[in-house]
């Protein structure tokens, strides 16, 4: 992803067995002996405050960093929008950095579009989030409609000059209980036909709450004593997509690919999907921002939605 534009891939097969060593180490695994069976599976929700973390200075590769939050934005299809309104925080990003590490979650778009060699030299990257963009993904119990659609957008990706896709994540994620055990088992952890395969997932979020004893209270809770982040869960809905106090990454689907949790303060617009919950203050994304570095995070990603007029 766009973090490591510049600095190489971020860790793909690597970070399994560094996991697996971080989780076998802990007391729990030692006092049960089915304590790893959870790696070989494909529950996206395993994790937890009090689950084994690989912290960003055990895997970075960089002296002096201590949290990493990626920038990310969803639903791209066409690029002249995306440019407009990136182009402010590029800038600034590059003013602070030298220049532009944020990923864009594409739907479709042509390969030999100049506009993506431009941002590649600036150092974004471009991910998948699906052909179709379907809401669920697996919706009317079309397996190969859903893999197609997922295929297809990975060999789409990958046939852009100079860049190489690692990351997915599943259309309207963060309003919808679209993420299931059976996408990373059949659909994310496979291969396509024309062997291309990604090896990052971001579909998950993560809600930061007031159990965490290393978070700031001021960072978790409001000034009337409420956890501060919980009201950004859709409130007319039940929705179970996220962990909780756990922003670092972890094996999900088998040893190929890693989880990297997003911040439940996704959304910075409206939704057709996402009624029921406020927007999200600059405020509370800086808390947010905040908090990853408080628990000196592994990977964490916040993203900002997108203007085009995509549905989501």
């Amino acid at each position: 992803m766009a973090r490591t534009a510049r600095r190489g891939q971020f860790l793909g097969h690597a970070l399994a067995p560094a996991l697996i060593l971080l989780s076998a180490a802990s007391p729990l695994a030692a006092a049960d002996a089915n304590g790893l069976t959870h790696l070989d599976g494909s529950n996206p929700y395993y994790v937890g405050r009090d689950f084994p973390k690989l912290i960003t200075p055990q895997w970075v590769g960089e002296d002096g960093v201590e949290a990493v939050v990626i920038l990310g934005i969803d639903d791209m299809r066409e690029s002249k929008k995306y440019e407009a309104y990136l182009r402010p925080i590029l800038n600034r990003l590059k003013n602070i950095d030298g220049r532009a590490p944020v990923s864009i979650m594409t739907c479709q778009v042509k390969p030999d579009n100049e506009q993506l060699q431009a941002w590649l030299k600036e150092g974004l990257s471009l991910e998948t989030h699906t052909i179709d963009h379907p809401c669920p993904l697996l919706a009317g119990g079309d397996f190969a409609k859903a893999r197609g659609t997922y295929d297809r957008c990975v060999d789409l990706l990958s046939e852009v000059p100079n860049s190489k896709p690692v990351a997915f994540r599943t259309p309207c994620c963060d309003s919808l209980n679209t993420v299931s055990p059976r996408i990373y088992a059949e659909i994310f952890n496979k291969t396509t036909a024309k062997g291309h395969f990604l090896t990052i997932d971001t579909s998950v979020f993560n809600l930061f709450t007031a159990n965490d004893p290393e978070l700031p209270r001021d960072l978790v809770l409001g000034p009337n004593g409420h956890e501060r982040f919980r009201k950004y869960l859709p409130a007319d809905r039940t929705f179970v997509n996220y962990v909780e106090d756990y922003p670092y990454p972890y094996v999900i689907g088998g040893s190929r690919a890693t989880g990297r949790p997003s911040t439940i303060t996704s959304r910075t617009t409206p939704s057709p999907c996402a009624t029921g919950r406020p927007p999200l203050t600059p405020r509370s994304s800086r808390r947010a921002s905040s908090a990853w570095s408080s628990t000196r995070t592994a990977g964490s990603r916040t993203s900002r939605s997108s203007t085009s007029s995509t549905t989501r």
